[in-house]
């Protein structure tokens, strides 16, 4: 290796190692935020947001020392209070008075959840304004679910969205959802279709999961024409485009295994057939990433990259699960935002695996590809994975 190439590498590293340190933290589970509704026999709302991302505007730490302690808590709740106030709200109530209302566990974390009880009218037109960490970070949601006049409502809320998202329509709204609101109808149709994007933005925002299908990805050198490339080499042979179409049929037996691996234990999870512990399934995704990789550094021969695919597709499925079954969604609605959910995970996934192919178009078939790409890439997943599973256990 030449000095400047050597040079080169250890700064390429320096900063991979400065990225994967910064962006651990959202390595799987995004921000999110639940809100549950309830209107019997009075309207009441429970919100439930994590420390950590209160963390993003309130120094609920005091004593800066990384561990929140319940005094700290205690200590931060009127704060937390009037933040609530502020950035959620419904008509006839803009501003809301939270209650502490506990504490709660849920898979990235501790909880901290507030109540409110406002007075409306009943059967009054209920919209909802939510703003809550919209310029702390863009990828943040809100889950609402519940029910309303004996209905399943079930939804996602961004708090970038401009206008207020209608949770009952009364009797004005018909004239006033067009002017400051969106209307959100309680249909199936409407969860499948919100929860679909809930799970590109799920995957896309799931490092580790973007980190493993690149560990699968990155021994396959796949060219959008091959045939066209070819010809212009002036190497068309049979056993070139056998290899081409080798590729693409172990990427499609790759991806395929992937897909049946985590919607199997997706869907019996999220409908409590089984369940797995955060605890285990985390640190179990990262070392999928390693064991991923090195295979692609030292391969075995008898070990089929379909099935290790659809192996630690099992393990990847609790972790998008956890997101499902957390929001609580009623039953009545839970068929539609799991089909949504999961056709979102693999549109997400087509869209990440698409993404590679294109960008890796300029360096698949150079003769540096294996050394420099595969191989210097998949050190770079085991040193990630590695990170990320000792963050995950420690």
């Amino acid at each position: 290796m030449t000095p400047w190439l050597k040079r080169l590498t250890h700064v390429l590293m320096g900063l991979f190692l400065v990225c994967m340190a910064t962006g651990s933290a959202l390595a799987h589970k995004g921000s999110d935020a639940y809100l549950q509704v309830n209107d019997q026999p009075n309207l009441s709302l429970t919100c439930a947001v994590a420390i950590k991302d209160l963390e993003l505007v309130l120094s609920i730490d005091a004593n800066g020392d990384g561990k929140v302690t319940w005094g700290e808590i205690k200590a931060a709740v009127p704060a937390i209070s009037a933040l609530l106030a502020t950035d959620i709200g419904i008509t006839d109530a803009p501003v809301l008075v939270w209650q502490f209302d506990g504490l709660e566990s849920r898979g990235d974390g501790a909880y901290v959840r507030l109540k409110a009880s406002p007075s409306t009218p009943a059967g009054a037109a209920l919209a909802l304004r939510y703003a809550l960490f919209k310029t702390q970070d863009a990828t943040h949601r809100l889950l609402v679910a519940g029910q309303l006049d004996g209905k399943d409502l079930l939804l996602t809320v961004a708090p970038a969205q401009t206008q207020a998202t209608v949770l009952r329509a009364g009797v004005a709204a018909a004239a006033t959802a067009t002017e400051s609101a969106t209307a959100v109808p309680n249909s199936a149709w409407r969860s499948l279709t919100q929860y679909f994007l809930l799970g590109v933005h799920h995957l896309l925002e799931g490092y580790d999961h973007l980190a493993f299908l690149l560990a699968l990805v990155l021994p396959l050198q796949l060219l959008l024409w091959p045939r066209k490339v070819a010809v212009m080499a002036k190497v068309v042979t049979s056993e070139s485009t056998s290899k081409d179409s080798s590729a693409w049929g172990r990427l499609l037996a790759t991806i395929t295994a992937f897909t049946l691996g985590h919607s199997i234990t997706l869907i019996l999870a999220t409908l409590g057939y089984t369940s797995a512990s955060p605890a285990w399934v985390e640190p179990v995704i990262a070392v999928s990433i390693g064991v991923s990789a090195l295979l692609n550094i030292y391969p075995q021969r008898w070990l089929r990259t379909e099935v290790l695919a659809g192996a630690f597709g099992l393990v990847h499925g609790y972790g998008f699960a956890g997101l499902l079954t957390e929001a609580a969604a009623p039953s009545g609605l839970l068929g539609w935002a799991l089909g949504g959910f999961n056709l979102g995970v693999e549109a997400g996934q087509l869209i990440a695996v698409t993404g590679w192919v294109i960008v890796s178009q300029p360096l698949v078939g150079k003769p540096f590809y294996d050394r420099w790409v595969l191989r210097f890439g998949s050190w770079l997943l085991v040193m990630l994975s590695a990170f990320w599973f000792a963050e995950r256990v420690l």
